[in-house]
């Protein structure tokens, strides 16, 4: 008899600190997660010793739980962190724990993209210390400052290019450093492109870009302090724009000469369409869809 494939329902991903519904990813916000997860999930899911870094809820109303620990490794005369997965619990308890996963869920979605944008900017304005918001915000503020590299007319070399693409594959793969889950403050970004050419080169010419250790660097709280303001106006226009943008997609998808006049503007209406033709805009839209997440992939 072939082995059942899990379908993945919802699931809580504690290092990047996000909650994954129905395919659809929403963020926590630092107060939901400090004030209201946190308490929750101690002392059955997370304990001092032994922390849970991702709870998977399948379909099939079955779970998975993984846990990292800090276990003395003698062969090697250290401490380390290892990962395994948490031993059952009582049904309930792991039912009662997936429902509130998907209240929270629900909680953030609730609220317009826009206000949710806001209130993490301005939650990042105010934040005083290194955190693991602070981190992802700092990254993605970073990668959004190079955006511009990326594109096929940039007036860069193909060499030039090529740094811009290892630092931004670098920037997104903070939250895989063990720091991040382990000691935050001691995550440790790369050197820029810039700073490789006209510093870090000069003193050491037989050094390939990011593949030294001495290229990867600590953030500074007083960096964080300084750009925090500038950050959050970043990420709040970036909002702005992009929902205005998908606004106009919408208002002229509506305008679209497919649909009758007395149509337009009433999505409930429906379509005077074949259902022929109905699938193959359907087939077009999303394509252009499929296009448009294999951009930003690409992206960063």
């Amino acid at each position: 008899m072939a082995s059942q494939t899990l379908v993945l329902d919802v699931q809580l991903d504690v290092l990047n600190q996000t909650i994954t519904y129905k395919d659809y990813i929403r963020v926590i916000p630092e107060s939901y997660w400090t004030d209201t997860l946190v308490p929750y999930m101690y002392p059955l899911w997370d304990t001092d010793k032994d922390k849970l870094i991702m709870f998977s809820w399948y379909t099939n109303d079955t779970y998975f739980a993984k846990r990292r620990k800090y276990v003395r490794d003698f062969k090697a005369n250290k401490d380390v962190w290892k990962d395994y997965e948490m031993e059952a619990v009582a049904e309930a308890k792991a039912t009662e724990f997936k429902d509130k996963l998907v209240e929270a869920f629900y909680l953030f979605d609730s609220l317009e993209d826009n206000d949710f944008q806001q209130e993490l900017n301005q939650m990042y304005a105010k934040t005083q210390s290194i955190s693991r918001t602070t981190i992802r915000l700092a990254r993605d503020f970073l990668l959004s400052e190079t955006d511009w590299s990326m594109v096929s007319d940039a007036a860069i070399t193909a060499d030039q290019k090529a740094l811009y693409t290892e630092y931004r594959k670098q920037l997104r793969n903070l939250t895989l450093q063990e720091e991040f889950s382990t000691n935050v403050q001691g995550v440790k970004f790369p050197i820029s492109p810039e700073f490789y050419e006209k510093i870090h080169k000069v003193n050491n010419p037989s050094d390939a870009y990011l593949q030294t250790p001495g290229q990867f660097l600590p953030i500074a709280q007083h960096y964080l302090k300084n750009f925090r303001d500038k950050m959050a106006q970043y990420l709040l226009l970036k909002s702005w724009t992009e929902k205005a943008f998908f606004s106009q997609l919408l208002t002229e998808y509506g305008a679209a000469n497919f649909l009758d006049t007395k149509d337009r503007g009433d999505w409930t209406a429906g379509f005077t369409s074949t259902a022929q033709e109905i699938q193959s805009r359907t087939d077009f839209l999303n394509n252009i869809i499929t296009q448009a997440q294999a951009e930003i992939d690409k992206g960063g």
